[in-house]
C-alpha cells in the first residue's frame, strides 16, 4: 500500500495521500487495491473524525491510467 497511499493521523485526523506524482497520482490496479487496504484499515481505527484526501505532486488525479489498463487488456486481463 505504501507504495500508492500513505497515511498519517493526527488529532483524529487521517491525511489519506495517493503517492504517484509522476503520472500525476493516475489510478491503476494497485491505486485502487491500494485506496480499498486504506479504506479498511481506517474503518479499524479508533478516534478518527476526518479522512482528508489529497494527492502528491501538482495534481489531486487525472483519473485512469489508460494505458495500464490496456496493457492488463492486451495481456488477457479484464
Amino acid at each position: 500500500m505504501d507504495d500508492r497511499v500513505s497515511i498519517s493521523i493526527s488529532h483524529g485526523v487521517a491525511d489519506v495521500r495517493l503517492v504517484r506524482a509522476d503520472k500525476m497520482n493516475a489510478l491503476d490496479a494497485a491505486m485502487f487495491d491500494a485506496l480499498v487496504a486504506a479504506s479498511e484499515r481506517l474503518g479499524r481505527e479508533k478516534g478518527i473524525r476526518v479522512v482528508v484526501l489529497s494527492g502528491e505532486g501538482r495534481a489531486f488525479c487525472a483519473g485512469l491510467d489508460m494505458g495500464r489498463f490496456a496493457a492488463m487488456k492486451e495481456n488477457g486481463g479484464n
